[in-house]
């Protein structure tokens, strides 16, 4: 009788692995889409910022103007994070990027002024970006 229950056993874990490895055949490891569903993810044309800071009499950030953004990024959210030594985060901000009126050209701007905490502009080694959609 164990032998038979132990023989149970094994047949359904055996069983049970087979199914769950027939399960993940179906699964692409080179998919570039994404999971649970398919949708097209499009960027609003930007490929590559710049900005400029500006810096109180304490030598502290009170704002960082991106310009040169795409119209099309029009009302999506723009992400910087100040960057120092070793690639740490000294502080992060966001600003939705203003709608543009007739008197833009190619491009727009958008400021950023709330970075959580005050970082000093000497610490600073580089800006990260990313424009978010809606």
């Amino acid at each position: 009788m164990k032998f038979l229950s132990k023989t149970l056993v094994l047949c359904l874990l055996v069983a049970a692995t087979l199914a769950g490895t027939a399960a993940a055949a179906t699964l692409t490891l080179t998919s570039t889409s994404l999971a649970a569903g398919n949708t097209a993810v499009t960027s609003c044309g930007v490929s590559s910022l710049s900005a400029t800071r500006a810096v109180d009499n304490a030598g502290k950030v009170t704002r960082v103007d991106v310009g040169s953004i795409p119209l099309t990024c029009s009302g999506e959210t723009l992400s910087i994070t100040l960057v120092g030594a070793s690639n740490v985060s000294l502080g992060t901000g966001s600003a939705v990027i203003g709608s543009c009126t007739t008197t833009c050209s190619a491009s727009i701007a958008a400021s950023v002024t709330n970075f959580g905490t005050s970082v000093s502009a000497t610490g600073i080694l580089k800006f990260s970006f990313a424009v978010l959609g809606s």
